[in-house]
């Protein structure tokens, strides 16, 4: 039943060596940075594409990679482009995507199970924003139930600082309520 289904959106970026993950690669070297990326890439949408619970669909950057996606990586799940905008932006776009809720993680989160989007989609019965830390002060995913009361909380976020998730939790109302989800490792 496609209704009760949990709707999990990955952002990731079509893996290039000559863009993303710039820490990462200064550390490794592009090439091996870029395969990292995709190596991590892959493993998380396989534990959740073989997983019967979850409606799947990825968001990818640059727009074009809707159609310009390399063949081999799940050609049949949806894609839906970013859009334009800071990440703040485009997180938000798909937010507003439609009036279901969903969950949004980035692509290269370490050691990601799907317990973990099982336990966040529980948690969103009861709260309107799930918010998963990142050991770096941001955060690796955000969940949200009831998209209508909530107004735009990406304002001028500085998106390299390390109190990223402190940012965007001072811009919620107090009415709305905030959980969060296990802190993970996101790849740099």
């Amino acid at each position: 039943n496609k209704k009760n289904k949990i709707n999990l959106y990955i952002f990731t970026r079509r893996h290039e060596k000559s863009v993303g993950k710039v820490r990462l690669k200064k550390k490794v070297g592009k090439i091996i940075g870029a395969n990292i990326y995709l190596y991590n890439l892959l493993k998380t949408i396989r534990i959740f594409y073989k997983d019967k619970r979850i409606n799947l669909k990825i968001c990818v950057n640059p727009d074009k990679a809707t159609k310009e996606w390399p063949r081999y990586i799940f050609p049949k799940i949806e894609r839906i482009a970013q859009g334009k905008g800071d990440i703040g932006i485009k997180m938000w776009n798909i937010i507003n995507y439609d009036e279901k809720a969903k969950i949004i993680i980035g692509g290269d989160i370490q050691n990601i199970r799907s317990q973990y989007i099982t336990d966040v989609w529980k948690q969103l019965k009861n709260l309107d924003i799930v918010f998963g830390p990142s050991e770096d002060g941001g955060f690796w995913l955000i969940g949200v139930s009831k998209i209508r009361k909530l107004n735009f909380i990406f304002h001028d976020i500085d998106w390299n600082a390390d109190n990223t998730l402190s940012q965007v939790i001072f811009q919620i109302p107090p009415n709305i309520s905030v959980g969060f989800a296990n802190t993970l490792k996101d790849i740099d």
